[in-house]
């Protein structure tokens, strides 16, 4: 029966009275001053329950303390792997940064070459305008050339012929002078 668990021993105190007063003469002087206090444990039972509750108030606070200190821990090692991963976000997003302003140059040196050639397709009908004024203005210096070849007497030909016994005649002269006067 004193096996029992405490608390459970304080709230059924009757058995344990009728033992203790039916083996309460048989007992010596020692064994019954260590067995009185049992015959009012009832009256312990409000400070077993209090004891208790403060018992489990206390575990229920310290598993609290634990888990709180623990998940403290765990916030902490939250923080350090944000911080670190604010160190490797850094260069990666300086790389970012780096390649976006790249890719807006090279946008605007895109635009500016489709602006360029949409400027130049539209120039295209204007030229197209003028260089057929051009060749119109060639074409009428052609036909007048024509006809002022058809207006020099004989061929190129002839003249070239006629050019080269000329030159012929002086260089035949010059031969002469020159070996008259042997230089």
């Amino acid at each position: 029966m004193l096996e029992k668990d405490i608390a459970d021993l304080v709230q059924d105190v009757a058995p344990m009275q009728r033992i203790f007063l039916a083996i309460k003469d048989n007992l010596s002087p020692d064994l019954i001053k260590a067995l009185t206090p049992l015959s009012i444990i009832e009256d312990q039972a409000p400070r077993v329950k209090r004891s208790q509750r403060n018992l489990a108030d206390h575990e229920a606070l310290l598993a609290k303390k634990n888990s709180n200190k623990q998940e403290a821990k765990e916030l902490a090692q939250l923080i350090d792997n944000l911080n670190n991963s604010s160190l490797r976000i850094e260069p990666e997003l300086n790389q970012l940064k780096s390649k976006r302003a790249e890719l807006k140059k090279e946008l605007e040196n895109m635009k500016a070459a489709i602006d360029r050639h949409e400027s130049n397709l539209t120039q295209i009908p204007n030229a197209i305008k003028q260089k057929k004024q051009e060749m119109l203005v060639k074409v009428k210096e052609g036909k007048a050339i024509r006809s002022n070849l058809k207006n020099i007497p004989g061929s190129a030909e002839e003249d070239k012929q006629q050019i080269a016994e000329v030159e012929a005649i002086r260089l035949k002269a010059l031969k002469v002078i020159q070996d008259v006067l042997n230089l």
